[in-house]
């Protein structure tokens, strides 16, 4: 008797992302895993668990004393256990740092999601900005100001026509901040949804089983776009990632 063996291969490459995003939260200097973002000006400053004085100086991040380092922003250096990356934001640096033993990671215990449904895999126009375009954001940490735009999506979620504000991402894709009518209750207040680089007819794939958390969901010591007001739709998405799972319960 032969026993055929059926897949499906969009299930399983739902259920790869998710292992993956699983796996890169855990990892030792993974998204749990930052215990520090220290903003720095030109005045040697002494940081919590980073051996050694730290400043800003020509455009980088600079290490004395104890340790001798030159971070340019984006730049990272592994310290012992620790790992030492330089961001820049609106011009002013810092130092965040990871550490493997952060009590964010060590409480992880996954991302819970809901279950994939393909219905909500959808095919969405992207229509561009005008060059140099730019919309005003605001940050988790209070901050406001501008950030490139790309474009629009424009895509029907659940009856809503919605106009979603995406914003340029790696190879030509979309990066979307939105919140939906799940926020602050069964998700987080608002997720992320990575897009690929547009058809040249404009068509893009708008798969929301992919929405992820973004990182401030995981630890405070990110600083995290919300989503623009048409970025907030007044329908539930029930697909895709929605809270951190910790030892504890999920939430963090």
């Amino acid at each position: 008797m032969t026993t055929t063996v059926t897949t499906d291969a969009w299930l399983d490459d739902w259920t790869s992302w998710h292992a993956d995003r699983e796996a890169a939260a855990a990892a030792p200097h993974g998204l749990t895993s930052p215990t520090g973002t220290h903003w720095l000006d030109d005045e040697p400053t002494e940081l919590p668990t980073v051996p050694g004085t730290w400043r800003v100086a020509d455009g980088a991040v600079v290490g004395s004393g104890a340790v001798d380092v030159w971070l340019a922003p984006g730049e990272s250096l592994d310290l012992g256990d620790l790992r030492l990356l330089a961001i820049s934001r609106d011009g002013n640096l810092a130092l965040r740092v990871f550490d493997p033993a952060a009590p964010t990671r060590s409480s992880f215990a996954g991302i819970d999601a809901f279950a994939p449904d393909r219905d909500w895999s959808l095919t969405g126009r992207f229509t561009p900005a005008a060059d140099d375009a730019t919309v005003t954001i605001d940050n988790v940490d209070g901050r406001r100001g501008p950030q490139a735009l790309a474009g629009t999506v424009h895509v029907t979620i659940d009856g809503h026509d919605a106009e979603l504000s995406a914003f340029p991402a790696a190879n030509g894709g979309l990066q979307i901040t939105f919140s939906d009518a799940t926020s602050g209750a069964t998700t987080s207040p608002f997720r992320f949804l990575a897009l690929p680089a547009p058809s040249d007819d404009g068509s893009v794939a708008v798969d929301l089983n992919r929405a992820y958390l973004p990182p401030c969901a995981f630890t405070d010591h990110y600083l995290c776009p919300v989503p623009p007001p048409e970025n907030r739709l007044p329908v539930a998405v029930p697909v895709g990632e929605t809270l951190v799972r910790t030892t504890e319960g999920s939430g963090v």
